[in-house]
């Protein structure tokens, strides 16, 4: 399932949502439905393919982006210190860690974190953000995968598993777009 959001360019508020799941369109209000089906007529396209033709359109005034997730990394946060639940899922998959690996880069940083499974290992853990145009994770993410096993967040893996493990070419200007919306959501 993947959601764009309706956004007022100036502001930044949301006035609609449109999600998909499959060839099912659904929308947040009848308002959102007509502008998106409006477009729709005006190209031929049917809903599901205005919806994935209409991602990153803009008129000035509004634009329509994808609702980013961002993938978690730990499963909590005790006394301040993040953790893994000790029954987390580990795996052995170069397919994901491609993956991972291809996201466009939107906020880079050499700033490192300690490894939390093996503290003796120091402050070696990434912390720059990538993304595939709909899920932005950490580097993090990829490290505790290739050197601990651990399982990414079960939404993106199957998201990932969605993309038959391809990661696509992510834009500059939707990577500007991702790392706008990545802020917007991290500053409410």
């Amino acid at each position: 399932m993947s959601t764009l959001k309706v956004v007022v360019i100036a502001s930044g508020t949301v006035i609609g949502r449109v999600t998909r799941a499959g060839d099912q369109v659904e929308y947040s209000s009848a308002d959102v439905r007509s502008l998106i089906e409006s477009m729709a007529a005006a190209r031929e396209w049917s809903p599901a393919e205005a919806f994935d033709g209409l991602r990153g359109w803009s008129d000035g005034y509004v634009e329509i982006v994808p609702e980013i997730s961002v993938a978690r990394v730990f499963d909590g946060v005790r006394d301040g210190v993040p953790y893994f639940l000790t029954d987390r899922p580990r795996v052995r998959d170069p397919r994901l860690v491609a993956y991972l690996r291809a996201g466009a880069a939107v906020l880079s940083t050499a700033n490192l974190d300690l490894d939390r499974l093996d503290p003796a290992r120091g402050a070696v853990v990434p912390l720059s953000f990538r993304t595939d145009g709909t899920w932005v994770w950490t580097d993090t993410v990829t490290y505790y995968l290739e050197e601990h096993g651990i399982r990414p967040d079960e939404e993106l893996c199957a998201h990932i598993a969605a993309q038959d493990h391809r990661c696509p070419a992510v834009s500059q200007a939707v990577a500007e777009r991702t790392l706008r919306e990545l802020r917007r959501s991290s500053a409410g």
